[in-house]
């Protein structure tokens, strides 16, 4: 043991030096492909409960009650339904008639109004003067194409899912 004063800055060498002398301690290779394959998910309610009517319709014998039930419903709906819609036929026609003016009404006044935006805005000028012909308009629709391609094409290498090789780039940092 030395009675030596150190400052801050060599104190802290010193401490950085010895500790990387220390030996590394690493799990060995394939230990996380080992504790992995131990671990077991539960399975969420919802997809143990469908494969198990899956199994339980595959059957033959169930699968042609399961058939014969649904076949017996659309019978009974529509023994049932049937003359509900034959007696009120002319009023269900008459609403379903008011909704599509209505609709239709909506549509013509939201037209007018993105019609009127487009004018009053400049809009309809910029894209009356930008419209080219021939030759121009090619080359527009061309340049619009590149870049409709080039926006698939960098979605498609954001989104994309990633690989083994990628993981292991990851674990390496």
């Amino acid at each position: 043991m030395t009675h030596e004063q150190w400052s801050d800055s060599e104190l802290d060498a010193r401490v950085l030096r010895e500790l990387s002398r220390l030996p590394g301690l690493a799990p060995s290779r394939g230990f996380e492909d080992r504790v992995m394959a131990r671990v077991v998910l539960p399975k969420p309610a919802a997809v143990v409960l469908l494969r198990r009517a899956g199994a339980w319709i595959v059957q033959p014998r169930r699968a042609v009650a399961l058939a014969a039930a649904y076949a017996l419903c659309v019978v009974v709906t529509v023994a049932l339904g049937a003359p509900w819609v034959a007696a009120h036929g002319t009023v269900i026609g008459g609403a379903v008639a008011w909704v599509a003016g209505r609709v239709r009404a909506w549509l013509d006044a939201t037209a007018l109004a993105v019609a009127a935006w487009a004018v009053r805005s400049g809009l309809a000028a910029a894209v009356r003067a930008a419209a080219g012909t021939g030759g121009r308009l090619w080359a527009e629709v061309a340049t619009l194409a590149l870049a409709y391609a080039a926006g698939g094409f960098g979605m498609h290498v954001l989104l994309k899912a990633p690989r083994r090789s990628d993981a292991n780039l990851a674990r390496s940092l």
